[in-house]
Order: C-alpha cells, then structure tokens, then sequence
C-alpha cells in the first residue's frame, strides 16, 4: 500500500469544533465538573490523564533547542508523552498555556502519528514561542493549521467561551455597564476605550491570563466588538508578534532544577 493511500490527514475543524473536543475531553476527565463555569484546574487534569489513559508528563526535563529557537514543549505517542521546558516554571499562565496546547495535539493529533502518517512518529511535534503564538487565521500550510488547532484547543481548555462570556457580563454588571451586556464595544471614544480596559484588568485579574492574550480571544470569539478607525489598531498588530512569557523564562532559568523537579512530581502525586 502507498504511502498517499494509508497517509493521515488533519481533520478540517472550526472553533466550535474544537470547543467541543474540549468538552467531551472534559466530561471523561473531570466528570464531576463537567457543567462547571469555572476555569478547568489542569492541575486537576494532569494526574487523571496520566493514571487512567497512560499519558507521561515530564516538566523538569531539559527539552532542548532548534536551530533558531528555545523549544518550550513537544508531544509524541510512543508512548503517549507531553514534556514542557522547565524554564517555564510549573503552573505559571506561560506553563499552562504551553500544556493546553500540548495536550490539544495529543487529544487532536495523535491518530496523525506514525509509520506512513502525516507526522513521523520518529519526530516528536516540537514547539517553540512561533507555534505557541495564537493567531485569527491558520497559515496555509497543513503544519500551520495543526498548530492552530492545538493553539485553538488550548485556548479553549484556559479560557473557555461560556467562561469569558459569563465574566463579562458580571463585570459590566458591577461597573453599572448596563448596555449589551456580555458585549464589549471599542471604538475611538474615550469612555468605551476606558470600560474594555477595565473589563480586561478584571478578567486578567481572575484568571491569570496575560492581557494582550485576552484581547485577541476576545476579539476571536466576537464578544469584543472592535470598531476603532484602522489607524488605532496598531495594539493587535504588534501583540500578535509577542509571546506572552513575561519574564517567566528568566525566572524559570533562574530557579533551581530540583524545584522544578519538586513541583512537576507534585503535579503528579
């Protein structure tokens, strides 16, 4: 049989799509939360997939570099295996995005894996900050589109939809925001420009997530509503070329290797 013939393809998936991935992967591992509006704790996820479905997590070991970049996380299937770089210190919002999309290609991608399939099972998917980077639209590529999806998918486990559009709307709320709730309006006035930012300070407040993060997904999602002159949307364009690590990997490199090692066997206890 040829290699064309038996040669696994990436799966056409929306948003919505993904968003429902999530949820039944939810539903086997957190049965008990499956209705919750809360963030999911993947601190809650990790030992489950690990003693139920066999999946291996190692966070303090040293996952290597490109030729031109650090690598942050990789995924393979032999076994089934997520490692993250340790200089992304265990649970802080660069390290759980990272596991989110490490785990959106195992719970995507997995079936690719293999003898004559899309994804050599000799190499591992490797990540660096490029594939990490969450983006509108997929390159065109099919290796950009299956970075998408495991960008999409993680995005959805850290800041699911029903969660954000919930938040949103108990802001507004408590800012006497009484308009379109659950809506965020933005265009050149001042006071529209002044109730996003404080929404945004609130939901980065609550949930860890870098700001520039949460613009974009609010804005991908459609609950902000993005009406600013072309010339006042530079702040998309230019954080859309940022990962959003803040100084983690300075402090992660700083931090001693058995307690990255500690905290990652904690993770698993």
């Amino acid at each position: 049989m040829s290699e064309k013939r038996i040669r696994s393809e990436r799966e056409v998936l929306s948003r919505g799509d993904i968003e429902e991935r999530v949820r039944r992967m939810l539903d086997y591992v957190l049965p008990d939360r499956s209705n919750d509006v809360s963030l999911p704790d993947l601190k809650e996820v990790v030992p489950v997939l690990q003693s139920r479905y066999g999946v291996h997590f190692s966070f303090c070991e040293d996952v290597g570099h490109l030729s031109t970049a650090r690598i942050l996380g990789i995924s393979s299937v032999d076994p089934l295996t997520i490692r993250v770089s340790p200089v992304l210190p265990t649970w802080t919002p660069g390290f759980c995005r990272t596991l989110a999309h490490e785990l959106g290609h195992i719970v995507l991608h997995r079936k690719m894996i293999g003898e004559g399939k899309y994804i050599s099972r000799e190499k591992p998917i490797v990540d660096t900050e490029a594939q990490l980077r969450y983006r509108e639209m997929a390159e065109l590529s099919d290796h950009g589109w299956v970075e998408w999806q495991a960008n999409e998918f993680g995005m959805c486990l850290i800041l699911p939809r029903r969660y954000l559009e919930l938040l949103v709307c108990s802001v507004q709320s408590a800012l006497g925001i009484t308009r379109n709730l659950g809506t965020m309006y933005l265009d050149d006035q001042w006071c529209n420009k002044r109730d996003c930012e404080r929404v945004v300070d609130e939901i980065a407040e609550r949930s860890g997530a870098k700001k520039p993060l949460i613009w974009r997904r609010l804005r991908f999602l459609g609950i902000l509503q993005d009406h600013r002159k072309e010339s006042s949307r530079s702040v998309f364009e230019v954080l859309d070329a940022l990962f959003e690590t803040d100084g983690e990997q300075t402090h992660g490199e700083a931090t001693s290797e058995s307690t990255r090692c500690a905290s990652s066997e904690g993770s698993r206890a």
